[in-house]
C-alpha cells in the first residue's frame, strides 16, 4: 500500500530506465516561467534607464513588471503541477514511449503558446500575457482533476478510499495559489494609481514619460472641405514658453475661423525635459499651460537640438493618427501669415504628393548665422526644403510616418529629403518661406531666430497686418531674401556662391553649372494649337496661341524684330537696308516688328510691294492681357514694369530681350535685330541655330562657352515653338526675386550662353546648331567700326563674307552715330543687297525704275573628290547652282503707286545653252523656261520666283567647263534682260 501521507503529485509507476525523462520534461515545463521573469527583470531595470530618444515608446512602469513576474511564477507553478500529473497517468495508462511522445508535443504546444501571447500583447505588457496564461492553466488543470479523480482513472486497491476528493485538490492547486496572486496584483496596481501623480504633478516632476498615454488621446479636426493639422516645434527654455504665448497672440489670430471650407487644429510639440533643471524650473509653468491652452503635447523623445528629427518623427508619428488633408509644420520662432497660407490651402483643394517649401537642391543646409554647419555624411545630397516652414499633403505623412529603418540627419529638413527620395518625391519651391534675418512684403513664414537678434517683433508685424500696412514696415530690410531682388539692397545672395532657380530652387552655383549631369533637360514644352476660332492679335497670321505657321514645315518663314524707341531719332536708312537684305534673300518671309513707336504705316512703301510687314504694338497691359508670360514668376515682373524702368536705364534692353523669349518660345520662327544685315539665306529652313561671338573680356570667362571666350548671341537666332529653353532662361533672369536693372547683357547672351553651357550636351543632341563666329558676327563689337570706313579691299572682303557666313551685324550701340563711308565693306553690302524701296531713297529718280540684279559670272562650283557630291553643311554651305547671297536674281527699285498694293503683269523666260535650269530646285530641269505670272504680279511674289532658280551642269564628261544662261523678265513696263556666263570651278571647301 502506498504510504498515507504520499505527496499531493508524487510520480509512481515510472519505469526505472525514464525516471531521468520524466525529470527533465518536468524541468521543460518551467523554461517558458523561467525565461518570463528573466525578460520582465530586463524590463524593468529598462524603464529606470531607457533612452529619452528612443522611438519605441514604453508605456508599463517597473512596477508593473515586477507584477508580472508574480504571474510567470503563478504560470511556472501550474505548468510543474500539469506535467506531473500526466507523467502519472500516461506512464501508467500508456507505454513509456507514446507517453513521452505525447508529453513533447503538449510542451511544444505550451511553448509556441506562451511566445505568442507574449508577441500578441507585445513587449510592453508583462501583465496581459501572463495571466491569459494561467487562466488556460487554470482551466486545463481543473479539468484534469475533475476528469481523472472523479472518474477513479487512477489505480487503487478495492478497499482503498481516495487520499483527496477532487475539490479539495482545486481548492489547494488552483484557486487558492490563484487567488493570492491576483490579490497581490490588485494591491500593488491600486497602490500605483494611488501613488501616480497627477497631471500637472507628473509634468512639475517626471516630464513628459509619466503622460505620454494622456497626449495621445483622440485628436478631431472640425468638418471642412480642407482640414489643417499645424505642428510647431518648441522647447522647455523659458524663451520658448514667451514665444508660444506670442505666437497665439499674434500669428495664430490671422487663421480664418472653422467653416465648411476650412477648418483647422494645432499643437505644440515638446519632448522630454533635457535636464532635472529645466524639469523643476518650467515643469509647473508648462503642466499650467497644458491645462489652460490644451494646445502643448508631450511626446516621449528627446527635447535637445540636436535630436531635432527624432523629435519631428515622432510628431509625424503621432499625427498619422488623425484625419486632415495637409500638415502644416513650423518653430515657435517663425511668424506664419496663416491667412494667406489658409487661403491658398483652399485654392489648392487636398493634394496627392504635395511638399512645398524654401527648396534646396543638392547641398547642405545654409546656415541661418555665421557658425559653420557640420556636414552630414550621407553620401547623397536629396531635395529638401527649410525646416522654418513646410506643407505636407496626408499621404506624405504617411509615408513618412511608415515604421521602418531610416537614417535620422543632424538636421530635420536633410531628414525630410532622405526619407523621401526613395519615393522620388520633389518639393515645390515657394521663396516666400525665408529662414534669415530678412524681409520681404509677401513673405508667408519670416524667422526671428535668436541668432538674428532682431529689433523688430512678432507684435510688429502682426501689427502691420492688422493696419493694412505693408508686412516689412519699419523692419529693417538691407539684405535681400535670397530668390528675391536685391536692388537698392546693400548686398547680394549670389555673393555666397548660390542661384536661385524658380522651380527648383536654392543651389550652389557650382551645382547649376552641373546640372546636366544628374537632372534631364526638357527640350519641348507641349504647346496649345491654332483654335479653330482664333482670337487674332494679326487678323490671319497670328492668334493669342499660335500662328498659321507655327506648327507647319513652314515655321521658319515667321520672322521677329524689335523696336522700343522713338523712330524719329533713332531710326536711319540703315535700319530700311536691314529689311530689305532680310528679303532679297527670303522673299516670302512675313516680318513681324514688336514696336509700341513705330506707326502703323512706317512700311507702306514695302506692303505696297506685296513683301508682309507687321507692326504689333504691345504694352504691359497687352502682355497680361494675351498672355505673354511664362508662369506666374514672369508675369509678376512685367506688373512692376513701372518700377523697374524707373530703377535702371537699361530696362529697353531687358525688355528687348524678354520679348524675343517670349515670341519665340509661343510662336516659334526667326529673330534678328534691326541692325543684322543678311548676305546669305541660310541654306534650310529646318535648323535651329544660334550665333557665336567672342569677347574679349577676362571677366567673362567664368561664364563663356570655352577658355577663348565664345559667348552666344541671342541678335539672329531661329527656333521652333515650345523651346523649354526660353521658359528655363526667363524663368532664372525675369522675375522679381532675379531681375537684376543694372546687368546690361544677363538676360542676353550671358543667360543663354550660361544655359546652353550647362546643357549643351542635350541640347545639340536635339538639334541646335551653334553657328561659329563666322557665319553671323564676323566682326565683333571693336571691330566693326573698320568695316563703315573706306577701304580699296571692300568687294574682295564682302565675296570672302558671302564665301562664309550668311549675315553680318553692326552692333548699333557702337555704330549707330557713325557714318557708312563710301567704298567701305557695309556700304558694299548695302548696295548689293537693297531693293531700293525705303522712303530715304524716294529724292533718287533712279530708284523708282524696276532694275532686274543678278551676278555677272555664275561660278559652278564642284567637289574636288567625284564622291563628294553635296555640301556637307546644309545650313552654310552654297549648293552648286543656285541663284543665293552673291548670286541672287531679283527685281529692285519700283514705280511709283497710289494704290494699297502695287501689282503688274510678269513673265520670266529663261534659256541655257547646254545645262539644265529648274524653278523648284527638284533637279528636273529644262533647256527653256517661260512663265507667265499674270495680270497682278507684285514686286515679292516676282522675286520669290526668282529666288527659286537653281542651274544644273551637263551631265557629260565633255562639258567644257562653260554655259550662257538668259533671264528675261518682264514687270509692268519694265524690260530687262541678264546675260550670264557660268564658269566651272572646283571648291575643296565642298569636300
Amino acid at each position: 500500500m502506498p504510504p498515507l501521507n504520499q505527496p499531493m503529485y508524487y510520480v509512481q509507476d515510472v519505469p526505472v530506465q525514464y525516471l531521468h525523462l520524466s525529470k527533465a520534461l518536468r524541468v521543460l515545463g518551467l523554461c517558458p516561467a523561467v525565461w518570463g521573469v528573466y525578460a520582465h527583470l530586463v524590463q524593468a531595470h529598462r524603464v529606470g534607464s531607457r533612452n529619452a530618444r528612443a522611438l519605441d515608446s514604453m508605456t508599463s512602469s517597473a512596477l508593473d513588471y515586477y507584477v508580472g513576474v508574480l504571474w510567470c511564477l503563478l504560470g511556472g507553478l501550474w505548468s510543474f503541477w500539469l506535467t506531473n500529473s500526466l507523467i502519472r497517468r500516461w506512464f501508467v495508462h500508456y507505454d513509456p514511449r507514446p507517453a513521452i511522445i505525447r508529453l513533447f508535443t503538449l510542451g511544444t504546444i505550451y511553448w509556441f503558446s506562451v511566445m505568442f501571447f507574449v508577441s500578441y500583447f507585445g513587449d510592453d505588457e508583462p501583465i496581459w500575457p501572463w495571466m491569459v496564461i494561467c487562466a488556460i492553466l487554470a482551466v486545463v488543470q481543473t479539468v484534469q482533476i475533475l476528469h481523472f479523480r472523479v472518474k477513479r482513472h487512477y489505480k487503487l486497491e478495492a478497499n482503498e478510499k481516495p487520499r483527496r476528493d477532487s475539490r479539495s485538490l482545486i481548492y489547494r492547486t488552483v484557486l487558492i495559489p490563484g487567488g493570492v496572486v491576483s490579490f497581490l496584483t490588485m494591491v500593488i496596481l491600486l497602490h500605483q494609481n494611488n501613488m501616480r501623480p497627477s497631471t500637472a504633478e507628473a509634468l512639475a516632476t517626471g516630464g513628459a514619460s509619466s503622460i505620454s498615454i494622456t497626449s495621445d488621446t483622440k485628436l478631431v479636426i472640425a468638418a471642412a472641405q480642407i482640414q489643417v493639422l499645424i505642428i510647431i516645434l518648441s522647447s522647455w527654455t523659458p524663451k520658448a514658453f514667451q514665444r508660444r504665448q506670442e505666437i497665439r497672440n499674434t500669428s495664430l489670430k490671422l487663421a480664418p475661423p472653422a467653416s465648411s471650407k476650412f477648418a483647422y487644429t494645432y499643437k505644440f510639440i515638446l519632448g522630454e525635459a533635457p535636464s532635472s533643471h529645466a524639469r523643476n524650473t518650467m515643469g509647473a509653468k508648462i503642466s499650467d499651460e497644458i491645462q489652460r491652452y490644451d494646445d502643448v503635447l508631450l511626446l516621449s523623445v528627446s527635447d535637445a537640438q540636436q535630436d531635432r528629427s527624432h523629435k519631428v518623427f515622432k510628431a509625424l508619428d503621432w499625427s498619422n493618427k488623425f484625419k486632415f488633408d495637409f500638415l502644416c509644420k513650423t518653430d515657435d520662432d517663425v511668424f506664419v501669415r496663416w491667412d494667406t497660407v489658409s487661403k491658398e490651402l483652399m485654392d489648392q483643394g487636398p493634394s496627392h504628393y504635395y511638399w512645398r517649401g524654401l527648396a534646396f537642391w543638392n547641398m547642405e543646409p545654409m546656415p541661418t548665422s555665421d557658425t559653420r554647419i557640420k556636414q552630414d555624411a550621407l553620401g547623397i545630397h536629396p531635395p529638401f526644403v527649410a525646416n522654418t516652414f513646410y506643407v505636407l499633403s496626408r499621404d506624405i505623412v504617411t509615408l513618412l510616418a511608415y515604421p521602418g529603418p531610416r537614417i535620422f540627419a543632424e538636421h530635420e529638413d536633410v531628414s525630410i529629403g532622405v526619407w523621401l527620395h526613395p519615393f522620388n518625391i520633389k518639393p515645390k519651391h515657394d521663396r516666400r518661406i525665408q529662414q534669415w534675418d530678412v524681409c520681404e512684403d509677401d513673405m508667408i513664414a519670416k524667422h526671428f531666430g535668436d541668432t538674428f537678434k532682431p529689433i523688430e517683433s512678432m507684435q510688429d508685424m502682426y501689427r502691420n497686418i492688422v493696419e493694412g500696412s505693408p508686412l516689412c514696415s519699419g523692419f529693417r530690410q538691407e539684405r535681400c531674401a535670397p530668390c528675391y531682388s536685391c536692388a537698392g539692397r546693400s548686398s547680394h545672395w549670389k555673393d555666397h556662391g548660390i542661384e536661385c532657380d524658380s522651380v527648383q530652387g536654392i543651389m550652389h552655383t557650382k551645382a547649376a553649372d552641373d546640372l546636366e549631369g544628374g537632372l534631364t533637360v526638357d527640350i519641348k514644352d507641349a504647346m496649345p494649337p491654332l483654335a479653330n476660332n482664333p482670337q487674332w492679335i494679326i487678323p490671319g497670321i497670328l492668334s493669342d496661341t499660335s500662328s498659321i505657321f507655327s506648327d507647319t514645315e513652314d515655321w521658319a518663314r515667321l520672322h521677329w524684330a524689335i523696336w522700343t524707341t522713338d523712330a524719329a531719332t533713332t531710326w536711319q536708312p540703315r535700319h530700311y537696308l536691314a529689311i530689305e537684305s532680310t528679303f532679297v534673300h527670303n522673299p516670302n518671309a512675313v516680318l513681324i516688328i514688336l514696336s509700341n513707336t513705330l506707326p502703323s504705316t512706317f512700311f507702306a512703301d514695302y506692303t505696297r510691294q506685296g513683301y508682309r510687314i507687321h507692326i504689333m504694338p504691345f504694352s504691359k497691359d497687352m502682355l497680361l492681357q494675351r498672355e505673354w508670360f511664362f508662369g506666374s514668376e514672369t508675369q509678376a515682373w512685367l506688373r512692376n514694369w513701372d518700377e523697374w524702368s524707373r530703377k535702371g536705364s537699361f530696362f529697353p534692353v531687358h525688355l528687348a530681350d524678354y520679348l524675343r523669349l517670349v515670341a519665340l518660345y509661343k510662336y516659334g520662327g526667326l529673330y534678328m535685330d534691326l541692325d543684322a544685315i543678311w548676305i546669305r539665306a541660310p541654306g534650310d529652313a529646318i535648323t535651329e541655330f544660334i550665333g557665336s561671338d567672342v569677347s574679349d573680356t577676362d571677366s567673362d570667362l567664368a561664364w563663356t562657352l570655352d577658355d577663348k571666350n565664345t559667348y552666344l548671341a541671342n541678335g539672329v537666332m531661329r527656333f521652333k515653338r515650345g523651346r523649354s529653353m526660353f521658359r528655363q532662361i526667363a524663368n532664372s533672369v525675369f522675375t522679381v526675386a532675379t531681375y537684376d536693372p543694372e546687368c546690361f547683357n544677363c538676360g542676353g547672351p550671358k543667360a543663354f550662353t550660361t544655359y546652353v553651357k550647362t546643357h549643351r550636351v542635350s541640347l545639340e543632341k536635339n538639334g541646335l546648331r551653334i553657328l561659329p563666329r563666322t557665319a553671323l558676327y564676323p566682326y565683333n563689337w571693336k571691330e566693326i567700326t573698320a568695316a563703315l570706313e573706306k577701304t580699296d579691299m571692300a568687294e574682295d572682303k564682302v565675296l570672302q563674307l558671302e564665301e562664309h557666313g550668311i549675315g553680318l551685324h553692326l552692333y548699333g550701340k557702337v555704330t549707330s552715330r557713325k557714318e557708312i563711308e563710301d567704298g567701305s565693306v557695309v556700304a558694299a553690302v548695302l548696295k548689293i543687297w537693297a531693293l531700293d524701296l525705303s522712303p530715304a531713297d524716294s529724292s533718287n529718280d533712279q530708284s523708282s525704275d524696276s532694275r532686274l540684279q543678278g551676278p555677272k559670272v555664275l561660278y559652278y562650283y564642284l567637289p574636288s573628290t567625284p564622291s563628294a557630291t553635296a555640301p556637307s553643311d546644309s545650313l552654310l554651305a552654297k549648293v552648286p547652282g543656285t541663284f543665293k547671297g552673291i548670286d541672287a536674281v531679283f527685281i529692285r527699285g519700283a514705280e511709283p503707286s497710289t494704290g494699297p498694293v502695287s501689282l503688274r503683269k510678269a513673265s520670266i523666260l529663261i534659256t541655257v545653252k547646254e545645262g539644265l535650269i529648274a524653278m523648284d530646285g527638284s533637279g528636273a530641269g529644262t533647256r527653256r523656261i517661260e512663265m507667265d505670272l499674270g495680270d497682278a504680279v507684285s514686286m515679292g511674289q516676282l522675286n520669290l520666283a526668282l529666288s527659286h532658280l537653281r542651274y544644273f551642269s551637263p551631265a557629260t564628261r565633255a562639258w567644257s567647263g562653260t554655259d550662257q544662261i538668259v533671264i528675261q523678265v518682264e514687270f509692268g513696263t519694265m524690260r530687262e534682260q541678264l546675260d550670264i556666263p557660268v564658269v566651272r570651278r572646283t571648291n575643296t571647301r565642298l569636300v
